[in-house]
């Protein structure tokens, strides 16, 4: 009887919990983050400023989620989140909440975002105030991006797959972070997430609520240092991100298998 009303509970708080996301967003957009930006001319003070007004809210949003009792979130290697500066984080992505836990854990970030983000009035101040960086750049031009953020501190969060994981499929990840990692000689930090039961993933609504509590692992791989993925040969780069993501799916492929 407990569990059931327990149930009837996240089964009632989920969808209100995802209109306050939405309503959260909108005075975030509209209010908070521009009336902090607005006078600061420095792009990469601005950007800091917007990064940590969104920290702050996800972290808060997260806080009233497990405290409703709507999810449960363990983090392991909870340091090598707080010290993360100047790296390639890349994750799988099973839930629609991925983003939203790795903006919390991480100062500094910024991810890749499809480019209707900057087309939706909600959104395209927030992710520009924030400095994210848009996928439909030229080849060049995107890894260029990517080489300053990186160059500048901020850490870069990147989903491989390119979307949600759809349950049932191998990953797949697309090159692209390889490139990056590989031009700009940074240290790539991979995290592994892990939801159960399913919540949140591709195809499903998001009032579809599982029977149990879904608990949200989110887990800091050991950090690959520049020397560990690349040859260093000449003219090499291309294999060496093809080997790159070899490696770094068969490794996801062992946790997730494992887990």
């Amino acid at each position: 009887m407990a569990s059931k009303l327990f149930y009837l509970w996240r089964l009632f708080w989920t969808p209100v919990a995802f209109a306050a996301l939405g309503v959260g967003g909108l005075v975030l957009a509209w209010t908070v983050i521009p009336a902090a930006t607005i006078f600061e001319r420095d792009e990469y003070k601005r950007n800091r400023t917007a990064q940590a007004i969104i920290r702050q809210s996800f972290r808060l949003y997260l806080w009233c989620l497990q405290t409703v009792g709507i999810i449960r979130l363990e983090v392991s290697g909870a340091d090598q989140f707080r010290d993360c500066h100047g790296k390639l984080v890349v994750a799988n992505h099973p839930t629609l909440l991925d983003i939203v836990i790795l903006m919390a854990l991480l100062p500094d970030a910024k991810c890749v975002g499809k480019e209707q983000l900057w087309r939706n009035p909600m959104l395209r101040f927030v992710v520009s105030a924030a400095g994210y960086i848009r996928n439909d750049h030229e080849p060049e031009v995107f890894l260029a991006k990517c080489r300053e953020t990186l160059a500048a501190g901020f850490n870069l969060i990147i989903f491989p797959e390119g979307t949600r994981t759809v349950p049932g499929r191998p990953l797949h990840f697309q090159r692209g972070f390889a490139h990056i990692a590989l031009a700009s000689g940074v240290d790539l930090l991979p995290i592994v997430i892990t939801c159960e039961p399913v919540f949140l993933v591709k195809g499903d609504p998001f009032y579809k609520v599982p029977l149990t509590r879904p608990r949200f692992r989110i887990e800091a791989g050991r950090t690959l240092l520049p020397r560990s993925y690349s040859l260093g040969e000449a003219g090499s780069r291309s294999r060496d991100a093809r080997a790159l993501v070899s490696q770094i799916e068969a490794d996801y492929y062992r946790k997730l298998s494992h887990g």
